[in-house]
């Protein structure tokens, strides 16, 4: 009796270091991966990178040192999703000076507008006292902000075109 119970328990014992020593595996990806920040990939027609998933229609790709993300669009010619208008803020009444854009996440977030993809390259916190709304065709004329406090960084822009992609995308693992 005592030596089917010391049995047991070395087979319960065994059973539980395999359960335990997976643990360790799976939370540093193991075999599926999944801690891993670059699992999928969507790349262009030709193979080329458009940018790591971050959900199923955004990306992130570094551009200059930054990390950026925008959203993907399988029907547009260029495969980036097209916002046609941005605002660009200003610490002056005249909307002269620096532009600026919102910058709230962890990545520095892109909106395509036309043939340029915008996106902040810092993040601090300022109080816009003007605006303009930047869309393909120009730029709408110089409003008043709300000038209340909020988190930009300077707005930076990238020809689409730069990056030379072919549509259409798609993810591989």
């Amino acid at each position: 009796m005592q030596s089917a119970l010391y049995a047991s328990a070395r087979i319960l014992l065994a059973v539980i270091g395999l359960f335990l020593a997976a643990i360790p595996a799976q939370a540093a990806g193991g075999s599926n991966g999944r801690a891993d920040p670059h699992v999928f990939r969507v790349l262009d027609k030709r193979g080329k990178l458009v940018g790591y998933t971050v959900t199923e229609n955004m990306v992130a790709r570094e551009i200059d040192g930054v990390w950026v993300t925008f959203y993907v669009h399988p029907v547009d010619r260029a495969g980036i999703f097209n916002s046609e208008a941005i605002y660009l803020h200003y610490l002056t009444t005249d909307c002269s000076g620096t532009a600026y854009v919102t910058h709230y996440s962890t990545f520095s977030e892109g909106t395509r507008v036309g043939p340029k993809l915008y996106y902040p390259t810092d993040q601090q916190q300022l109080n816009p006292r003007s605006l303009r709304v930047a869309r393909e065709d120009g730029f709408d004329g110089c409003q008043p902000a709300s000038n209340i406090s909020g988190v930009y960084g300077v707005a930076t822009s990238v020809e689409i075109e730069s990056f030379g992609f072919e549509v259409p995308f798609k993810a591989v693992q």
